[in-house]
């Protein structure tokens, strides 16, 4: 889960916007909590990353030597809940955990300071997205808040093609491809996913020296029109050249006596928060002389994000007989020697791209 909550969140740098949060980032040695974090409705365990960093004469890696001081050793990080009206719902505190690996790097040397809240049923809650969440950092137990932001709850998404239930076929060679529609989820402005295609690799004369491997298509980043929810359609769509393109560029052409097939593909889509998708936005490359990124953070008091996350994940899905048959003989696909069974025979494609190479 947070592998997924870091590619979110690195994936932004920052926009100076109408988010006033009084912090002078270019402060010699001025003392600033980084903050990373999301509410997650289909979780009872939250997590947030909180760091400090100092802006000094030695530049990014002045703190290289003395590592401790990137964190703060006292830090007390809470999460209050309220309602529509404003009511209290409740008050959580998080603790630190070192149960999440850290990247090699610099920096590596104390663990990776994360901390996490664990709230039993909060999942299972079916009013948490009405809730309005706010995070409050104090150097110490009983000392003034240090930084503070706020975030709504990103609801669940609710697939509508494919069906979450029952086995789906994806006909994606078909003329206009195969259209992924969900129905717009309340409080989410950003859509991301991917599809992972999954395919077995065998040498024809000995079935049981199988290798399984995954390749993973990505999808556009979709902005949402609204963060109403409800029956109005978000959609993207896996077209056959775009699609059939991938798969041949990300796998290698079969060696000699290899054949491959198919075994289905997993779908899973996340919906970011109106925050978020302001973070992720403005972290896209620069197309201008100047590549200096404008600032943006939601941290009153401090820098990073804080935001909600929802996602959902579809596996099995296949892929239609027209689809499968372009898999195996297009002109795009045809030396990836996918194959397929016919009559007893293990086929793949020959070279007039028909299912003419039978064993």
């Amino acid at each position: 889960m947070l592998h997924r909550l870091v590619l979110l969140l690195l994936a932004g740098s920052a926009l100076l916007t109408s988010c006033n949060n009084d912090l002078d980032v270019t402060a010699d040695f001025e003392r600033v909590p980084i903050v990373y974090g999301v509410i997650d409705p289909k979780s009872d365990t939250q997590y947030v990353r909180v760091g400090r960093s100092y802006l000094g004469v030695d530049g990014p890696v002045g703190g290289l030597n003395h590592p401790d001081s990137l964190y703060y050793p006292n830090l007390v990080v809470e999460l209050k809940a309220f309602g529509p009206a404003g009511a209290l719902i409740f008050t959580e505190t998080y603790t630190e955990t070192t149960d999440i690996p850290k990247d090699a790097g610099l920096f590596t040397g104390l663990g990776h300071r994360v901390y996490r809240m664990v709230r039993p049923g909060f999942s299972k809650n079916p009013s948490r997205t009405d809730y309005t969440y706010e995070i409050t950092l104090r150097e110490a137990p009983g000392s003034d808040v240090l930084a503070k932001a706020v975030t709504p709850c990103v609801d669940s998404i609710r697939l509508k093609q494919p069906s979450y239930f029952g086995i789906q076929k994806m006909s994606i060679a078909s003329k206009n491809g195969y259209s992924l529609q969900w129905n717009q989820t309340k409080n989410a402005r950003i859509y991301q996913g991917y599809v992972d295609f999954h395919y077995m690799e065998m040498p024809m004369a000995n079935s049981a020296d199988s290798v399984h491997k995954v390749i993973r298509y990505a999808l556009p980043f979709i902005t949402g029109g609204s963060l109403a929810g409800g029956t109005s359609i978000v959609s993207t769509n896996i077209d056959y050249q775009s699609f059939y393109n991938f798969l041949k560029n990300s796998i290698p052409a079969a060696p000699a006596g290899t054949i491959r097939w198919f075994r289905g593909m997993d779908l899973y889509l996340s919906a970011g928060s109106d925050a978020l998708a302001t973070y992720i936005s403005v972290s896209q490359p620069s197309n201008s002389i100047n590549q200096d990124p404008p600032f943006y953070t939601n941290i009153t008091g401090g820098a990073g994000i804080f935001g909600s996350k929802s996602h959902i994940f579809k596996p099995y899905l296949g892929l239609s007989t027209v689809s499968l048959d372009s898999l195996g003989n297009s002109v795009l696909t045809c030396s990836l020697q996918f194959g397929r069974a016919s009559a007893g025979d293990t086929c793949a494609c020959g070279p007039q791209r028909t299912w003419d190479r039978c064993l």
